[in-house]
């Protein structure tokens, strides 16, 4: 079952920068507090294992979710879901699977993407 929250507003990010490393902590950052403010807790951020990087690791509730955040400023190149392609995904299950079984091999997991188009911040509930 998939759902789907968002919360957007007009205004501006308070410290412009070309940065993209700065861009994306900024990303992370507003989304781990939109997940917060959700009922979420976050565990874990960019944790990184063999075979690449999560973004957040969560609980809601009783349920141990992986979280991939993108962020888009433009829809130049498309929107920030449609950069979670089938490559993607197929990496998040695998590393997802491996600290599962190793930290909560009994949990029940889920994979949402928290998506920024410009200022508004979406959650995408059970998205793959």
């Amino acid at each position: 079952m998939r759902s789907l929250r968002s919360a957007c507003s007009r205004s501006k990010p308070s410290r412009p920068s070309l940065d993209s490393n700065w861009k994306g902590r900024q990303g992370e950052d507003r989304a781990g507090a939109f997940l917060a403010a959700r009922g979420y807790r976050v565990l874990a951020r960019n944790v990184r294992l063999p075979g690449g990087e999560v973004d957040a690791i969560c609980l809601d509730g009783g349920t141990l979710v992986f979280v991939e955040v993108k962020r888009r400023d433009s829809r130049a190149f498309g929107s920030a879901l449609g950069s979670v392609d089938a490559r993607k995904r197929a990496r998040l299950r695998r590393v997802a699977a491996d600290y599962a079984q190793i930290v909560a091999p009994a949990a029940t997991v889920r994979f949402d993407v928290v998506t920024l188009d410009g200022e508004c911040v979406r959650l995408h509930r059970d998205a793959f």
